[in-house]
């Protein structure tokens, strides 16, 4: 695999990751308050939904970065 294709590669997974833990962090903090306003309860709503994509995403990109290296292997 060539340098610039991990390059690229690392920036999306590590972006993909910081916004998954940031959502991810807002749905825990969110979730402590003891009354939310309507609007926060669909920011909860907003966060825990992109909580729950962003690990889809960083488990699909793993597992497209391994397929394609067993693929190069062959």
């Amino acid at each position: 695999m060539n340098k610039k294709s991990t390059s690229y590669f690392q920036q999306v997974f590590f972006a993909t990751i910081f916004l998954t833990l940031l959502s991810g962090s807002c749905s825990i903090w969110l979730s402590s308050q003891k009354i939310l306003s309507t609007e926060q309860t669909r920011v909860f709503e907003i966060c825990n939904t992109t909580w729950n994509m962003g690990i889809g995403a960083v488990f699909g990109l793993l597992g497209s970065r391994a397929a394609h290296s067993t693929q190069e292997k062959e």
